[in-house]
């Protein structure tokens, strides 16, 4: 009796780890084209479409909620089913997180307004003027490391105004996603990226796991995403958003 009990027992905590496997939540910022809200309420963007595929592929599920970035990252920090995204991939975040990806890619640049005169041979160059960045973003934090003092808001979209104003000099943000932004929110603001800071691959970006989601579900989604890119289809999300 104890031995069908026992496998009883066993089955339930099988079904219950199942349903705490697929029972993940997505979280992410307003980062357009990567992850945004669509004109119907819900979350959108590359990144987003990209995972959601891969949900798919893999036979899992997921919430996704919009939300500020540092409530979000620290969310994912926090709690064992959440994961955030589009999230770059360093030194200071390796261990606190499972990785799956990279999703996207997006040059770390400076920007200055159009009209600008502003010239930099290299980011060193940049450390007379005055930059703009926002809490919480890795890219301000890698050109931060360059000995560049960054003036930081809580939101990124703040940023634009103080750009236009000539509150600040220079802007930190994607190749892709500063224009982008500024398309969408900047009031008639035009910018020019002035120098791209780094490498490349410092730019990565992933869906970053809480260490509690299972090592399974990372491997399924991992490789999901992995057919993703191989099979064309993240190609053709991302031209949509061109």
């Amino acid at each position: 009796m104890r031995s069908v009990t026992t496998r009883c027992c066993q089955v339930a905590l099988l079904g219950l780890v199942a349903v705490q496997a697929s029972a993940l939540k997505f979280v992410t910022e307003d980062y357009a084209p990567f992850n945004l809200k669509g004109s119907d309420g819900k979350v959108s963007g590359i990144s987003t479409e990209i995972l959601q595929d891969a949900l798919k592929r893999a036979g899992l599920s997921a919430n996704i909620e919009l939300l500020p970035w540092e409530r979000a990252l620290d969310m994912a920090k926090k709690q064992a089913d959440v994961c955030v995204y589009s999230a770059v991939r360093n030194a200071e975040r390796e261990k606190q997180f499972k990785w799956i990806g990279p999703l996207v890619g997006d040059d770390i640049t400076l920007f200055a307004r159009a009209d600008s005169n502003i010239a930099l041979g290299s980011p060193a160059d940049a450390k007379r003027y005055k930059v703009g960045a926002y809490n919480g973003d890795a890219y301000g934090d890698f050109v931060e490391k360059q000995g560049i003092k960054l003036d930081r808001v809580p939101s990124d979209s703040l940023n634009l105004p103080k750009l236009a104003a000539g509150r600040i000099d220079l802007w930190v943000a994607g190749a892709k996603s500063g224009p982008y932004k500024v398309s969408r929110e900047g009031s008639g603001l035009k910018i020019k990226p002035v120098i791209t800071v780094g490498d490349p691959k410092d730019a990565h970006m992933y869906l970053a796991c809480n260490p509690g989601v299972a090592d399974d579900v990372i491997r399924k989604l991992n490789d999901a995403v992995k057919a993703v890119k191989q099979d064309g289809t993240a190609d053709r999300i991302g031209k949509k958003y061109q």
